[in-house]
């Protein structure tokens, strides 16, 4: 068993027990290290040390249940070890920069500290440097209009969709944030490469109220993502999505959701074939 195989029976024994308190002794035991080494192995392999780490993970775990359950803020502090609702309170604070109460009204999107993986930490590139290493997040329930058709991949669909799209945009009541489009592949099972499949050029509202003839809206559930950036033309996506499915799935340990898949479009996104051309992708993750 070599290092970074102990280091990751560390990682899956924290995962285990992240609601009761785990013995510092123990968990080296588990790597077959002495504790000094243990500490040090472990922040070089993992960027935090083992305390951090296993107080970034419970604040996390406890951040998806405050916008998942009904839970009292209190009985979710003391769920995962924090001596009182004040102690947790400080600490997602520190975290996170919001408070949990104020994270469950807002229903804010939340930067998740995952559980670590020693392998697709050092996932590299031909080149020897990290190829694209995903930002994983807990996003809120959120609601989106837009125009929705079948479409088929690489077809002149697509792109006669988001001119349609364009040219009824102003017509949406209340988006949420004017400056960003997103693109909607819905999740549907037995796509094959040959297969039409249901895409939505759409932007995120407030509220459902008064959708535009011909616009379709739907109602996006909180999910967990894996956020990757495609840089560069947009003749190179197929290199991304062969990344993220090839390379960083096998490796990463995570499984996809049967969720949608989302497009984030921005202020980075205007000439699609220029090289500082860049987009969010959203791959949901169980």
């Amino acid at each position: 068993m070599d290092y970074y195989e102990r280091i990751q029976n560390s990682i899956d024994f924290i995962e285990l027990h992240l609601k009761e308190e785990i013995d510092l002794v123990e968990l080296a035991n588990q790597a077959y290290f002495s504790v000094t080494h243990f500490y040090r192995v472990f922040q070089a392999m993992v960027g935090d040390s083992v305390k951090e780490y296993i107080r970034k993970r419970k604040l996390s775990n406890a951040g998806i249940e405050l916008l998942s359950t009904d839970q009292r803020l209190i009985d979710v502090a003391f769920e995962y070890g924090f001596e009182s609702q004040e102690v947790f309170t400080r600490a997602f604070s520190r975290a996170f920069g919001i408070t949990p109460g104020r994270y469950r009204k807002q229903k804010n999107r939340l930067y998740l500290f995952e559980k670590a993986n020693v392998k697709t930490m050092n996932l590299k590139d031909e080149s020897g440097g990290v190829f694209m290493e995903p930002k994983i997040i807990f996003d809120k329930e959120f609601k989106i209009v837009g125009i929705k058709a079948a479409v088929k991949p690489g077809s002149s669909s697509i792109a006669d969709l988001w001119g349609k799209f364009g040219s009824g945009r102003a017509e949406i009541r209340n988006p949420a944030n004017p400056e960003v489009t997103l693109g909607l592949c819905e999740y549907m099972p037995n796509i094959t490469e040959d297969s039409e499949f249901n895409y939505c050029a759409c932007v995120e509202v407030n509220d459902l109220e008064g959708i535009p003839e011909g616009m379709t809206a739907k109602t996006i559930p909180p999910s967990k993502y894996a956020v990757f950036t495609h840089k560069g033309s947009m003749f190179g996506l197929k290199n991304t999505f062969d990344f993220i499915y090839g390379t960083w799935f096998p490796e990463s340990g995570y499984e996809l959701a049967e969720r949608d898949t989302i497009e984030w479009y921005d202020s980075r996104s205007s000439d699609f074939s220029s090289p500082d051309y860049a987009f969010d992708i959203y791959i949901p993750l169980k």
